[in-house]
Protein backbone atom coordinates (compact mmCIF):
# COMPACT_ATOMS: atom_id res chain seq x y z
CA UNK A 1 0.00 0.00 0.00
CA UNK A 2 1.51 3.32 -1.08
CA UNK A 3 0.19 6.81 -0.69
CA UNK A 4 0.17 8.67 -3.98
CA UNK A 5 -0.79 12.22 -3.18
CA UNK A 6 1.99 14.58 -4.21
CA UNK A 7 3.14 15.25 -0.64
CA UNK A 8 3.41 11.51 -0.04
CA UNK A 9 5.84 10.92 -2.90
CA UNK A 10 9.61 11.01 -2.35
CA UNK A 11 10.79 14.63 -2.06
CA UNK A 12 12.83 14.48 -5.27
CA UNK A 13 9.81 13.14 -7.21
CA UNK A 14 7.50 15.78 -5.76
CA UNK A 15 10.04 18.51 -6.60
CA UNK A 16 10.36 17.42 -10.23
CA UNK A 17 6.60 17.04 -10.74
CA UNK A 18 5.99 20.39 -9.04
CA UNK A 19 8.60 22.12 -11.21
CA UNK A 20 7.11 20.60 -14.37
CA UNK A 21 3.63 21.70 -13.31
CA UNK A 22 4.84 25.27 -12.69
CA UNK A 23 6.60 25.31 -16.07
CA UNK A 24 3.36 24.13 -17.72
CA UNK A 25 1.37 26.77 -15.80
CA UNK A 26 -0.80 24.09 -14.22
CA UNK A 27 -1.72 23.07 -10.68
CA UNK A 28 0.25 19.97 -9.65
CA UNK A 29 -2.86 17.77 -9.40
CA UNK A 30 -3.94 18.74 -12.94
CA UNK A 31 -0.43 18.13 -14.25
CA UNK A 32 -0.24 14.66 -12.68
CA UNK A 33 -3.71 13.86 -14.03
CA UNK A 34 -2.51 14.84 -17.52
CA UNK A 35 0.66 12.74 -17.18
CA UNK A 36 -1.16 9.67 -15.85
CA UNK A 37 -3.76 9.95 -18.61
CA UNK A 38 -0.98 10.22 -21.21
CA UNK A 39 0.86 7.27 -19.65
CA UNK A 40 -2.28 5.15 -19.81
CA UNK A 41 -2.67 6.04 -23.49
CA UNK A 42 0.93 5.21 -24.41
CA UNK A 43 2.01 1.68 -25.19
CA UNK A 44 4.52 0.39 -22.65
CA UNK A 45 6.29 -2.99 -22.39
CA UNK A 46 3.87 -4.44 -19.80
CA UNK A 47 1.04 -4.06 -22.33
CA UNK A 48 2.16 -7.28 -24.03
CA UNK A 49 1.56 -9.13 -20.76
CA UNK A 50 -1.77 -7.31 -20.29
CA UNK A 51 -2.91 -8.44 -23.75
CA UNK A 52 -1.78 -12.01 -23.11
CA UNK A 53 -3.66 -12.14 -19.81
CA UNK A 54 -6.76 -10.62 -21.41
CA UNK A 55 -6.70 -13.30 -24.12
CA UNK A 56 -5.66 -16.32 -22.05
CA UNK A 57 -7.21 -15.57 -18.67
CA UNK A 58 -10.21 -13.32 -19.18
CA UNK A 59 -11.50 -14.09 -15.67
CA UNK A 60 -8.25 -13.09 -13.97
CA UNK A 61 -8.91 -10.90 -10.94
CA UNK A 62 -8.01 -7.24 -11.18
CA UNK A 63 -5.48 -5.45 -9.01
CA UNK A 64 -5.97 -4.86 -5.33
CA UNK A 65 -8.07 -1.72 -4.97
CA UNK A 66 -6.98 -0.36 -1.61
CA UNK A 67 -7.85 2.93 0.07
CA UNK A 68 -4.87 4.59 -1.60
CA UNK A 69 -6.21 3.57 -5.00
CA UNK A 70 -9.42 5.35 -4.09
CA UNK A 71 -7.34 8.45 -3.27
CA UNK A 72 -5.87 8.13 -6.76
CA UNK A 73 -9.33 8.05 -8.29
CA UNK A 74 -10.71 10.88 -6.16
CA UNK A 75 -7.66 13.17 -6.19
CA UNK A 76 -6.67 12.92 -9.83
CA UNK A 77 -10.14 12.29 -11.31
CA UNK A 78 -8.75 10.04 -14.03
CA UNK A 79 -10.90 9.20 -17.04
CA UNK A 80 -12.38 5.70 -16.91
CA UNK A 81 -10.22 4.42 -19.79
CA UNK A 82 -7.02 5.66 -18.11
CA UNK A 83 -8.09 4.19 -14.76
CA UNK A 84 -8.88 0.88 -16.48
CA UNK A 85 -5.55 0.66 -18.31
CA UNK A 86 -3.54 1.51 -15.20
CA UNK A 87 -5.54 -1.09 -13.25
CA UNK A 88 -4.89 -3.77 -15.90
CA UNK A 89 -1.17 -2.97 -15.88
CA UNK A 90 -1.09 -3.13 -12.09
CA UNK A 91 -2.80 -6.53 -12.18
CA UNK A 92 -0.29 -7.78 -14.76
CA UNK A 93 2.61 -6.73 -12.53
CA UNK A 94 0.99 -8.22 -9.45
CA UNK A 95 1.04 -4.90 -7.61
CA UNK A 96 -1.79 -3.06 -5.91
CA UNK A 97 -2.94 -0.18 -8.11
CA UNK A 98 -1.60 2.51 -5.78
CA UNK A 99 1.86 0.89 -5.67
CA UNK A 100 1.94 0.61 -9.46
CA UNK A 101 0.96 4.26 -10.00
CA UNK A 102 3.41 5.46 -7.35
CA UNK A 103 6.19 3.50 -9.08
CA UNK A 104 5.24 5.02 -12.45
CA UNK A 105 5.22 8.58 -11.05
CA UNK A 106 8.68 8.06 -9.57
CA UNK A 107 9.93 6.66 -12.88
CA UNK A 108 8.37 9.56 -14.77
CA UNK A 109 10.14 12.07 -12.53
CA UNK A 110 13.50 10.33 -13.00
CA UNK A 111 13.36 10.78 -16.78
CA UNK A 112 14.65 14.32 -16.91
CA UNK A 113 14.55 16.39 -20.05
CA UNK A 114 16.70 19.33 -21.06
CA UNK A 115 13.74 21.57 -20.21
CA UNK A 116 13.62 20.08 -16.69
CA UNK A 117 17.27 20.86 -16.10
CA UNK A 118 17.04 24.38 -17.54
CA UNK A 119 13.94 25.09 -15.44
CA UNK A 120 15.83 24.01 -12.33
CA UNK A 121 18.59 26.51 -13.11
CA UNK A 122 16.01 29.24 -13.87
CA UNK A 123 14.40 28.69 -10.49
CA UNK A 124 17.80 28.80 -8.77
CA UNK A 125 18.53 32.11 -10.49
CA UNK A 126 15.13 33.50 -9.46
CA UNK A 127 15.85 32.58 -5.86
CA UNK A 128 19.31 34.18 -6.03
CA UNK A 129 19.55 36.80 -8.81
CA UNK A 130 23.27 37.27 -8.08
CA UNK A 131 24.02 33.87 -9.64
CA UNK A 132 25.82 34.20 -12.95
CA UNK A 133 24.18 31.43 -14.96
CA UNK A 134 24.51 31.16 -18.74
CA UNK A 135 21.48 29.06 -19.71
CA UNK A 136 22.65 28.70 -23.32
CA UNK A 137 25.96 27.24 -22.12
CA UNK A 138 24.08 24.88 -19.81
CA UNK A 139 21.84 23.66 -22.65
CA UNK A 140 24.89 23.18 -24.87
CA UNK A 141 26.71 21.22 -22.15
CA UNK A 142 23.68 19.01 -21.47
CA UNK A 143 23.27 18.25 -25.17
CA UNK A 144 26.96 17.45 -25.45
CA UNK A 145 26.86 15.07 -22.48
CA UNK A 146 23.75 13.36 -23.85
CA UNK A 147 25.25 13.11 -27.33
CA UNK A 148 22.56 15.26 -28.93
Amino acid sequence: MALIEIEDLPASTADVLGRRARAAGMPVVAYIRRELTALAGRRVPIDTVVEFLDAERPDQPGPEIDSDAMVLLNTYDLPADAWGMLARRAAATGLPLSDYVRQELITLARRSTIDDLVQEFREAKQQDPSLDIDLDAIVSAIRSVRGQ
